[in-house]
């Protein structure tokens, strides 16, 4: 724990590192609200925003240092499990559909890039799949394709981007973890 301390300490000496802090809390308050406005429950509102904060704190590392920590991923995992417990007592009725839901959106999301990955001769990195295989417990099997796709996307556009103004060379490794998040929170947003 105080490594983790530590870490934010000097984190936050960074001006771009307080700058994404501050954006990702203005973010949360308005997706806070955009939920509210979709009527979703206390417990969908908490699995959101606990996935994006986890997500922002993801993308700073990945981007910064190109890797994935397995301890946010272990720790994402362990509280998906502890709000599936929460939903099942919540909603016993529907509490089988649920946990069949978040498995099946971790099983498309891994497994997804994980095909990705072989394809790719590991051009994809496995922080990378293990990222979106918990991107989908979190948002289950009816949004991951649409956070994988806007993800895809988002980073395709970047990286055309940065080709034509010659910052990167076609081979470079980009890190993908920011836009996972990218994808994320505008699967999120818009409700898919």
């Amino acid at each position: 724990m105080t490594e983790n301390i530590q870490w934010l300490r000097e984190q936050w000496k960074n001006r771009s590192f307080r700058s994404l802090i501050l954006t990702a809390l203005i973010l949360s308050v308005c997706l806070t609200a955009e939920f509210i406005a979709f009527s979703y429950g206390i417990l969908k509102i908490t699995r959101y925003l606990i996935l994006f904060a986890a997500l922002v704190v993801t993308s700073w590392i990945d981007w910064n240092q190109k890797r994935i920590p397995n301890k946010i991923l272990l720790f994402l995992l362990a509280v998906r499990g502890c709000l599936l417990v929460l939903e099942g007592l919540c909603f016993s009725r529907y509490g089988l559909a649920v946990l069949l839901s978040a498995l099946s959106g971790m099983v498309i999301g891994g497994g997804m890039f994980l095909l990705a990955h072989f394809i790719s001769k590991g051009g994809v990195g496995m922080g990378d799949v293990k990222l979106f295989a918990v991107i989908g417990s979190y948002m289950g099997s009816g949004s991951i394709m649409a956070a994988l796709f806007l993800s895809v996307m988002s980073s395709a556009g970047y990286s055309v981007l940065m080709l034509i103004l010659k910052k990167i060379k076609l081979k470079e490794e980009i890190p993908f973890a920011p836009f996972a998040l990218v994808g994320t929170i505008l699967t999120m947003a818009l409700g898919m």
